[in-house]
């Protein structure tokens, strides 16, 4: 198995170094083969610059590391993008910078790969470990009973950036038209679209902060749905690909 864990982050260079130690000893401890790919989408600080200097101190047989780069800002959801097409893994694993759902919860999903195209954190599980605060609960749980009226159907928490794909979900990236935070439904969207099996996981997440999420952008990411809806996606063609 080789597997790829992908990073898009934006002027994340007082979280990005811890994060990237987390994951690199977790992953080189591993069987497997692995490549962790950090998408710097436009960062105005010194996120390259880290990710360089991490490359150069850190070199493992078993564990790649990978560092993209492009300007201007274009949003996670162009990130994500880029950073998914350049993967050559067999599985993608998708990993917000911050580690608010640690990287140990990553074996959790791998016990899924084989049974399920994709497997997503949920914070809204029956038996998950939430720790944010109220109002974000709040617009988090309204937010996903909109999504779910409008476009995705039967998932719980489509928002949480933690998901693991397997290598035919690149063709959902190659569909994909959200380049801000609205992907993450427009993901799960196609793949329902398309018959893709998708499995909800209750995970540990906790709020971190400096977090780049905040409360406007949930109206702004909302506003995406309707775009979504409304755009007319070639899914015979993709079909046919297989």
């Amino acid at each position: 198995m080789f597997l790829s864990v992908v990073i898009p982050c934006y002027n994340e260079e007082k979280r990005l170094r811890p994060s990237l130690e987390e994951i690199f000893c977790f992953l080189g401890k591993k069987n497997f083969e692995s490549e962790i790919i950090v998408v710097s989408d436009g960062s105005k600080d010194k996120t390259t610059e880290v990710v360089i200097d991490f490359i150069k101190k850190h070199e493992r047989k078993n564990v790649k590391i990978i560092g993209l780069e492009y300007q201007p800002n274009r949003g996670k959801g162009y990130a994500t993008r880029t950073g998914m097409l350049a993967a050559k893994g067999d599985y993608m694993y998708l990993c917000d910078s911050d580690l608010s759902t640690p990287i140990e919860e990553l074996d959790k999903f791998l016990k899924y790969k084989d049974q399920y195209d994709i497997v997503i954190a949920s914070r809204a599980m029956a038996n998950s470990k939430v720790n944010t605060s109220l109002p974000r609960k709040v617009m988090g749980r309204v937010g996903n009973f909109l999504i779910n009226t409008i476009l995705v159907k039967d998932i719980k928490d489509t928002q949480a950036g933690f998901k693991l794909f397997n290598k035919k979900c690149r063709k959902l990236f190659i569909m994909q038209k959200i380049e801000r935070w609205g992907f993450d439904f427009e993901i799960l969207y196609l793949a329902q679209r398309l018959g893709y099996k998708i499995k909800e996981l209750a995970v540990k997440w906790e709020h971190k902060e400096d977090s780049k999420v905040k409360p406007f952008h949930y109206f702004k990411t909302l506003s995406e749905l309707i775009k979504i809806r409304l755009t007319k996606y070639n899914f015979n063609e993709y079909n046919k690909k297989g």
